[in-house]
């Protein structure tokens, strides 16, 4: 008895497998619904155009998923970003309350301290007016003229001279 060789079972196999006869005009599963019958079709053709369908639909499911996630998202910040706004407003208008109350009280006592301060010199300035003047009531000569005995220049002669 003859022995094949161990090439000529591998040979034949691909033979088989590249020798087809079904239809190959079938591009999509459009194509496969408008066949009446898929006796003809080869199951790995039907198979793989499935397949290609059903990774073409998870994509796309995912793509959705993807967009509802992220949709969910932002509302999720907007909604996190809205429960800190009015606390926010609320502190930054009872902060600028507290210091501009601060301020308007350290204005106030500043005002109070130099209005104190002017007064003092205003009565030191008094005395020594009431003293001048009782000075020249009694004849004598003021405390503040020390070098009054030159007489003013008339006005008149400092445009002429």
């Amino acid at each position: 008895m003859l022995n094949p060789r161990p090439c000529v079972p591998r040979l034949l196999s691909a033979v088989a497998r590249c020798h087809k006869p079904y239809s190959t005009s079938i591009k999509s599963l459009e194509d496969l619904a408008k066949l009446k019958s898929l006796d003809d079709v080869d199951p790995d053709l039907v198979r793989k155009l499935i397949n290609e369908r059903t990774n073409e639909l998870n994509s796309q499911a995912e793509l959705a998923m993807l967009k509802q996630m992220q949709s969910q998202e932002n509302q999720q910040q907007q909604q996190a970003l809205k429960k800190f706004v009015r606390p926010m407003w609320i502190f930054l208008l009872m902060s600028s309350f507290f210091y501009l109350t601060g301020h308007y009280i350290w204005w106030k006592l500043e005002y109070d301290e130099r209005e104190i301060e002017l007064h003092k010199q205003v009565q030191a300035l008094r005395q020594e007016l009431d003293s001048a003047i009782a000075a020249k009531h009694s004849g004598k000569e003021p405390a503040l003229s020390g070098a009054g005995a030159k007489k003013p220049k008339r006005w008149y002669l400092a445009w002429l001279w």
